[in-house]
């Protein structure tokens, strides 16, 4: 019985050794743990309102964007409406829609968002990220905005393919934007310029390139 009850005790005693052996504690290594959404939404709408102090990579260091480029692009239009001459008679005088110069650059973020290749559909990470840019565009400040939603490529493949693709991609998270809010057609506007401005010169390969870039017109 005495025999019996001492090798039941070492079978029991050999894990527990091995377990001490192999325990591996907590600050032994550090988890890389992502931003509360509220924190992250935070981020967003502070690099809106002033991109210049925007201290995120992924959000900050994009293409700037004034209010011609966007003219240009044909996603803003001044548009003509009748004014009232010193004499009362009506005249024409172009209207821009915004009341920021022309020249000077416009509040803007850059957001990786993920898709398949060669897809436009929206990933699950994608849109807990879009989530997040919706909340921040709920501030005040931010509200009369029109969003201007301009998709990037990396300079990979041919201009004609890539700039369809980033078109759509755009497409994809404006109107995911829009659904989310509630926000009218006029209010949401989507391009793409395909690798036309890459973020990441130096490698045109670089997955920084494939991005999608809010530029906000105030007051339009």
């Amino acid at each position: 019985m005495t025999k019996a009850v001492l090798i039941s005790c070492t079978l029991l005693w050999l894990p527990v050794a091995a377990m001490a052996q192999s325990t591996v504690t907590l600050d032994s290594f550090q988890l890389d743990v992502a931003p509360e959404p509220e924190a992250a939404a935070e981020e967003m709408r502070d690099c809106l309102l002033d991109p210049s102090a925007c201290a995120n990579d992924e959000f900050g260091g994009g293409a700037s964007f004034t209010l011609d480029d966007v003219v240009n692009l044909g996603v803003v239009k001044r548009e003509p409406k009748p004014a009232s001459s010193n004499t009362g008679t009506p005249t024409t005088s172009i209207a821009v829609i915004d009341r920021t110069k022309p020249a000077e650059p416009l509040p803007t973020i850059d957001l990786e968002v993920l898709f398949a290749y060669n897809s436009d559909d929206l990933t699950p990470q994608a849109m807990a990220k879009l989530s997040t840019l919706t909340n921040a565009l709920r501030d005040p400040r931010l509200k009369d905005s029109t969003l201007v939603f301009i998709g990037h490529t990396d300079g990979v493949g041919g201009a004609a393919y890539n700039n369809a693709l980033s078109l759509r991609r755009a497409q994809s998270v404006a109107d995911y934007v829009r659904s989310t809010m509630g926000l009218p057609y006029s209010q949401i506007e989507a391009v793409g310029v395909g690798f036309s401005r890459l973020k990441n010169t130096r490698d045109p390969a670089s997955a920084q390139n494939r991005r999608v870039q809010l530029v906000l017109v105030p007051g339009a």
